[in-house]
């Protein structure tokens, strides 16, 4: 157990991993190092080496995340990225991350940490690895080779220095994955140290998205208020002007038939203005997700649908009731996109828990070509950010339409 736990897959992948950090440590030396110095040495001429000192970060910080993605996909390791500055021009987001914490720490990690480490690391696993193959073949080559039988300065005759130089290759072999994982959780530690977010960055990136969250909450909850009241105006409102007017016609005729007639068409926008307040109720706040939970809701949304839509819901539990109703509103969002927009014959929509995690995905068939940034999919954004959920949107042209948000399922 112990054998096949030394020389396992994880083994060869911290060996690969060291190995690719050496060569990109190389890379990244020979691109920054000669960048810096003449950047550098051009910014007494009106700054003209300013642009070569940006590109130097810039590469840098693409070095960063590549080091994180590697990380992610060898070791399942995931930290998070430093974004850089989106507001204001690009010559002032250029000079706010030159002028970071996390830009600096980035540019030692791939000009200093990653280059020598990698470097020093990869010599020490690979020496292991030559070593163990090079003794263990020792009898194929050690009859043709020079003072074979000597160790040490002694001569002990071939078989003995062959059996020595067996146990040592045997011994170096056991010890090369170990090291490979050693040294791959130091490049991974240092790589964390440097590139990962500290306490004061990951809060002033907390706060700078709850800030853009919250100016996205008053848009969205200024809009809803605009759409509830041009619903009232034109919908309910109208129908209740006319209700009493025929009232008052009725009220007014000495005509029984008429009167008769003209309650009935009262009775008639009594009940139409009943079924749009009732319409205008359920899309501020449906009772069925307060009753009866998230699944009878979305399925009542797809059931309403004007096409066919495929639910797959699988909820053994009720999440919170701000994600129970921001996952309504995603969803008769997204239906009623598809519906109008989409062209699509045919809709799927699935409601699961991923670990600690609401994910609700709305697929279609339709013409595809939806855009991230559109008035619709801001409002749903900002809706699912607030509670610190993701949306994900991908919508090729020609290619159909996904929906994935995810939200926290606290109950």
């Amino acid at each position: 157990m112990k054998l096949r736990a030394t020389f396992s897959v994880q083994a060869f992948e911290a060996t690969a991993y060291v190995a690719l950090s050496a060569v990109i440590g190389i890379a990244a030396f020979c691109f920054l190092l000669p960048t810096l110095l003449v950047g550098t040495a051009l910014l007494v001429v009106a700054l003209a080496g300013l642009p070569l000192i940006v590109l130097a970060f810039a590469f840098s910080h693409l070095i960063a995340r590549l080091e994180r993605r590697r990380v992610a996909a060898v070791f399942g390791i995931d930290f998070p990225t430093r974004q850089l500055p989106r507001d204001g021009n690009v010559l002032n987001r250029a000079l706010r991350w030159l002028g970071s914490r996390g830009a600096w720490l980035e540019l030692t990690y791939a000009l200093v940490a990653l280059p020598f480490v990698g470097w020093i690391g990869s010599a020490l696993v690979f020496f292991a690895w030559g070593a163990a193959i090079a003794m263990l073949s020792f009898p194929l080559w050690g009859l043709f080779a020079d003072g074979a039988g000597v160790i040490f300065g002694a001569n002990i005759g071939y078989l003995p220095s062959a059996v020595a130089h067996v146990a040592g290759g045997a011994g170096a072999l056991y010890a090369a994955p170990w090291l490979a994982r050693g040294v791959a959780a130091v490049q991974v530690a240092m790589a964390r140290l440097l590139l990962e977010q500290g306490e004061r960055e990951r809060l002033t990136a907390r706060v700078g998205a709850l800030e853009e969250t919250r100016a996205g909450m008053v848009a969205a909850a200024d809009a809803e208020r605009r759409r509830i009241e041009r619903d009232l105006h034109d919908g309910a409102q109208q129908r209740l002007v006319a209700l009493a007017m025929t009232l008052g016609r009725a009220k007014a005729t000495e005509d029984p038939a008429l009167a008769r007639t003209l309650v009935g068409e009262a009775h008639g926008e009594a009940k139409e203005a009943l079924v749009e307040l009732r319409n205008l109720a359920r899309g501020i706040h449906p009772a069925v997700l307060t009753d009866r939970g998230l699944d009878a809701a979305v399925s009542a949304l797809a059931a309403r649908c004007p096409i066919p839509v495929a639910v797959d819901v699988d909820l053994p539990h009720r999440a919170s009731a701000h994600s129970e109703a921001i996952a309504y509103f995603v969803v008769a969002e997204a239906l009623t996109n598809v519906a109008k927009h989409a062209q699509a014959t045919r809709a799927w929509l699935t409601v699961e828990y991923l670990g600690d995690r609401l994910v609700v995905e709305i697929l279609d068939n339709g013409r595809g070509g939806a855009l991230a940034t559109g008035i619709g999919i801001n409002g749903l954004r900002d809706r699912v950010r607030a509670v610190d959920g993701d949306l994900h949107l991908s919508s090729p042209p020609g290619g159909g339409t996904t929906l994935r948000v995810e939200l926290p399922c606290e109950p």
